[in-house]
């Protein structure tokens, strides 16, 4: 469980933070950038889009989101490593660039041991498995009766090889003892339009790219992979209750800024963060992002992107899964 971070004793009411004697003081004296390393639209653009006005306000100066999307997150995430030590360049990453990608690729372009520092969580969701409306199956046991009559013959979509959705499919392939084809697409569009003509069976994936194609009834929601139902879709069980527990799994998404950034530096802009996610406003948003908000300290964070390196790389190494 996170444990929230207590609040600093001065409030943030001046861009200017005090200092603890014998530390340097963390100064934002320019706007500030808030890479998201996916396309505009995904799920991490929304969120920083969202939490840009108020986390800028809690650091007085204004936060500009940039999309710099490209190997699976690396583009982004790169570039915040190279970023000077200030506080003013941070990024918004999922488990890609620093759970995932290390294990997956033979080469980074930046280590994330120490060329990153893990400032805040900022939510964690989960993928929804939906399977196309015309697939005959209600549930998780009957899709697992039907993959197993039909042995490499159906089919899930992802963002990519190596995401987190990806990871979710295999991980639900061997939780459920079923052989599935993974189909990787470069966007939604692509991979919504495969699912509306009958060429894909199912996905898995971050709730807003599914709402539209759910909504009208083109896909139906079998399970979510967190340990809770999402508020949004009540009536849609967890896959722990639909009888495959290993298959649990949550997506991270956090604020990250370059390794090496000062402490006070790490510590004003968690305290930020922590403000901007507990606004109500904020807090809705992301509820309908099926990603409720959990602020967190750097720490924590930390060795949440620890525990989600050691899942990934078990099954990364059991599927033997490659960038292509």
């Amino acid at each position: 469980m996170i444990r929230r971070r207590a609040a600093l004793a001065a409030p943030l009411a001046l861009p200017l933070l005090a200092p603890a004697p014998g530390r340097a003081q963390a100064r934002f004296n320019r706007p500030i950038r808030l890479i998201a390393p996916f396309a505009p639209g995904a799920t991490v653009d929304l969120m920083a889009r969202a939490i840009a006005g108020p986390l800028g306000e809690g650091l007085g100066q204004p936060v500009l989101v940039e999309n710099r999307a490209g190997a699976g997150g690396n583009v982004g995430i790169d570039a915040v490593a190279k970023a000077p030590k200030d506080g003013h360049v941070l990024g918004l990453c999922t488990p890609g660039p620093l759970s995932i990608n290390p294990h997956l690729m033979p080469a980074m372009p930046f280590d994330p041991a120490t060329e990153i520092a893990p400032v805040s969580l900022v939510a964690l969701g989960p993928n929804v498995l939906a399977v196309a409306k015309d697939l005959p199956v209600r549930d998780v046991p009957g899709l697992v009766a039907l993959a197993r009559s039909r042995p490499g013959q159906l089919s899930f979509g992802s963002s990519g090889v190596g995401s987190t959705n990806h990871l979710a499919g295999a991980a639900f392939a061997a939780a459920a003892g079923v052989e599935l084809v993974h189909v990787p697409y470069r966007g939604n569009a692509e991979m919504a339009n495969d699912l509306l003509a009958g060429r894909l069976d199912m996905v898995f994936s971050g709730l807003p790219p599914l709402v539209p194609l759910l909504s009208v009834g083109t896909l139906r929601a079998l399970a979510v992979t967190g340990p809770a139902r999402l508020p949004s879709l009540p009536g849609v069980p967890t896959i722990a209750e639909a009888g495959q527990p290993e298959a649990a799994a949550t997506i991270y998404y956090g604020l990250v800024a370059p390794g090496g950034t000062p402490a006070p530096v790490l510590a004003a802009l968690a305290e930020a963060a922590r403000r901007a996610l507990e606004r109500p406003e904020i807090r809705a948003v992301f509820e309908g992002f099926g990603t409720p908000a959990q602020p967190s300290t750097p720490e924590e964070f930390a060795a949440l992107i620890e525990a989600d390196s050691v899942r990934w790389r078990g099954v990364i190494r059991r599927f033997d899964i490659r960038a292509g």
